[in-house]
């Protein structure tokens, strides 16, 4: 306690001496001139920038109510907050050069210089503002979407400001988060390819592979596969396929109500591929219970085994030798 009120002291008279040093350098009374001068131009600057942060607090005050009450629309309301609050600004911007340059002329020509000055200093802030302003337009992108972007990672996008992306990072494999924040300039939007995994729906297309011994019972092992994934897929498909045959911009013949299988060979084993719809946010969990239901069939099954990298030896006697 004692302490921070001492280093309060020291604070106090450091700013009475630099005030007595400034008042002994400088003229005040020049200053004070101008300011009298001045003084409308000021008052008129002074409200202008406190009225544009009122209104600006106002309207986000505003736009976070309604983000809170329509959880389904809260990005959407955020955006149009971003878009607002620029707004503003630009116009207080305006407002204050033109309270400041009288002469149209000379105010056309100040703000031409001062534009190309900041294109040159910033412009890779332009090109990020730039990308915002794409993303705004063309909704490529919006808040509670899931993203990949190449060489970069994935994730679920939270917030998108005039600069950047925020996302909240996943593992590539399993779409499980990770507990990181990614930060993407907006330029990204125009030099990088980018997926978007809930663009129009979120039900994306994933598939498992189930390796078997070439000695399994390859029918039966399709089949619990097969009916795995249905046990936990099958209901939802049905559903899609339903819906989807309705609308006229999408062809019957290519919707699936159950799941795709695919078996294939390596040198090693005889792999069962099943290629199923779910929803991207869902992705790791429904794996791990299709995953589950097939560890639980094939344990019951004596003609159906798993295949896992192993070394087998063949010895022959020398009889056999012999007899070729």
């Amino acid at each position: 306690m004692i302490n921070s009120k001492l280093k309060l002291g020291i604070k106090v008279v450091l700013l009475i001496f630099l005030l007595h040093s400034l008042i002994s350098v400088f003229n005040l009374e020049t200053y004070i001139g101008l300011f009298t001068k001045y003084q409308n131009q000021i008052m008129i600057i002074a409200i202008i920038i406190l009225s544009g942060l009122i209104i600006v607090d106002i309207a986000s005050e505003i736009f976070r109510k309604y983000a809170r009450e329509r959880e389904e629309k809260a990005g959407e309301y955020l955006t149009l907050n971003y878009i607002f609050k620029y707004l503003v600004y630009v116009c207080v911007a305006l407002m204050i050069f033109g309270v400041l340059y009288q002469n149209v002329s000379s105010l056309v020509v100040s703000v031409g210089l001062i534009g190309a000055a900041i294109t040159y200093a910033l412009q890779k802030p332009i090109l990020n503002f730039a990308g915002w302003i794409i993303i705004l337009y063309t909704r490529t992108i919006k808040i509670g979407d899931r993203i990949y972007i190449k060489n970069v990672g994935a994730g679920d996008v939270f917030d998108i400001d005039t600069q950047h992306i925020y996302l909240s990072e996943l593992t590539l494999d399993t779409l499980d988060s990770t507990g990181r924040v990614l930060v993407i300039p907006n330029s990204y939007i125009f030099t990088t390819s980018i997926i978007n995994f809930t663009k129009g729906t979120p039900y994306i297309w994933d598939y498992i592979v189930i390796h078997f011994t070439y000695n399994s019972n390859i029918k039966k092992a399709e089949e619990i596969v097969f009916s795995s994934v249905s046990e936990v897929v099958g209901d939802l498909m049905k559903k899609l396929a339903e819906r989807w045959s309705k609308r006229k911009y999408l062809i019957s013949k290519s919707l699936c109500d159950e799941p795709l299988m695919r078996v294939g060979i390596t040198r090693s084993s005889i792999y069962v591929k099943a290629v199923y719809l779910v929803n991207t946010y869902e992705k790791a969990k429904v794996k791990s219970e299709i995953y589950r239901k097939i560890l639980q069939k094939i344990e019951k099954e004596n003609d159906v085994k798993l295949a896992y990298p192993h070394i087998k030896a063949i010895i022959e006697s020398e009889n056999n030798f012999k007899n070729t």
